[in-house]
């Protein structure tokens, strides 16, 4: 007889499947990550990892929305008329010192695994940001598909990380990110 979880039992449960997740990505590809691997991690069945997800792209993607989400919370410490140096650090750090889901997935796995899901994920992350931003700080001054466009430059960039010289990844970060902090606060 399967087990009855309680919701503080499966809170907890789905916790440790996501962080056991994160740990197993750090260490190995997505591709070479089994559904097996993941509940042994956590110390429960095959069959009980279904109970908490559709497949292993539906765990995947709530992995990719909760490292996106993480990527978002230094965004919520700007104030709300943040200055243009403080929204270029945000903006450098989250594109230079924290991971996204490209650090995790290449683009094509991304694709596999948003195509698995029963709707899909036409959501674009760069919008998303942008938009949150925006509100956070009380507006933005430049165009919203302008920024949106620059924060797709960015993680374009991210997204190609690994094949770009570090030094010139970073200085043109650097640059980008202040330009994009001019333009959200002068709109220049």
């Amino acid at each position: 007889m399967p087990k009855i979880f309680s919701e503080e039992d499966r809170d907890l449960l789905r916790h440790k499947l996501l962080d056991a997740g994160l740990e197993l990505l750090e260490k190995k590809q997505y591709r070479n990550i089994s559904v097996e691997e993941i509940a042994l991690e956590v110390g429960i069945a095959k069959g009980t990892f279904y109970n908490f997800y559709r497949s292993k792209e539906t765990f995947f993607y709530e992995i990719m929305q909760a490292i996106k989400e993480r990527n978002r919370a230094s965004l919520r410490s700007l104030p709300e008329n943040a200055a243009i140096s403080e929204i270029a650090d945000c903006l450098i750090n989250r594109y230079l010192n924290t991971k996204t889901v490209y650090d995790y997935f290449t683009p094509e796995e991304m694709k596999q695994i948003v195509r698995k899901l029963p709707d899909g994920d036409s959501a674009n992350d760069s919008a998303e940001f942008a938009s949150e931003l925006c509100a956070h700080i009380g507006g933005c001054k430049g165009e919203p598909h302008v920024i949106v466009d620059m924060c797709n430059v960015l993680g374009l960039a991210g997204a190609n990380r690994a094949i770009m010289d570090a030094d010139g990844f970073e200085k043109a970060i650097r640059t980008y990110c202040t330009a994009l902090a001019t333009y959200i606060v002068k709109g220049e």
